[in-house]
C-alpha cells in the first residue's frame, strides 16, 4: 500500500503531499520529526483511510479514520490507560488540540501502529482503538 504524508502544523514541511510506500521511508521521516513541539502529522491511505499521528517526544497518540471524514473516528490506546488523568496539546493549523492522555501511547509504538498501516491500511492490533 502506499500513503500521503501530511504534516498538519507546518506547511513547509518537505515531505508534504510525498508518497510513502516503504517502512524505512515511513520511519525515517517520523523520526525526523520527534524532537518537534507536539503536533499532528496524517498518512492518508490509497485504501479510503486515514491516520492521524500526534508526535511529541516520547509520547504520541493515533486516529484511524475514513477518508472521507465519517465515523467513527478510532483512538489507538493501551490497557493500561484506561484511567490517565489530564492531557497532551498537539499543535494542527496553529491551533492546540487537548488529547486526554487516556490515549496516549509511546513513540515507539505509534511507530509500529504506522507501519502496520501503511502496510495493511489496516487498524494494528497492537493497540486497542475506542470510538470517540
Amino acid at each position: 500500500m502506499k500513503v500521503i504524508f501530511f504534516d498538519r502544523q507546518e506547511a513547509s514541511n518537505p515531505h508534504n503531499n510525498e508518497v510513502v510506500d516503504g517502512t524505512t521511508e515511513l520511519l525515517d521521516i517520523l523520526e525526523s520529526l520527534r524532537d518537534r513541539n507536539p503536533f499532528f502529522c496524517e498518512l492518508v491511505g490509497d485504501d479510503g483511510f486515514n491516520l492521524l499521528l500526534g508526535i511529541g517526544g516520547d509520547r504520541s497518540c493515533a486516529q484511524y479514520s475514513a477518508g472521507d471524514g465519517n465515523t467513527p473516528y478510532l483512538m489507538a490506546r493501551l490497557e493500561r490507560n484506561t484511567e490517565a488523568d489530564g492531557y497532551e496539546e498537539f499543535l494542527i493549523n496553529d491551533t492546540i488540540t487537548p488529547v486526554p492522555n487516556r490515549y496516549s501511547i509511546p513513540f515507539e509504538t505509534a511507530k509500529e501502529v504506522a507501519t502496520h498501516f501503511l502496510k495493511t491500511g489496516q487498524r494494528s492490533p497492537l493497540v486497542l482503538w475506542e470510538e470517540i
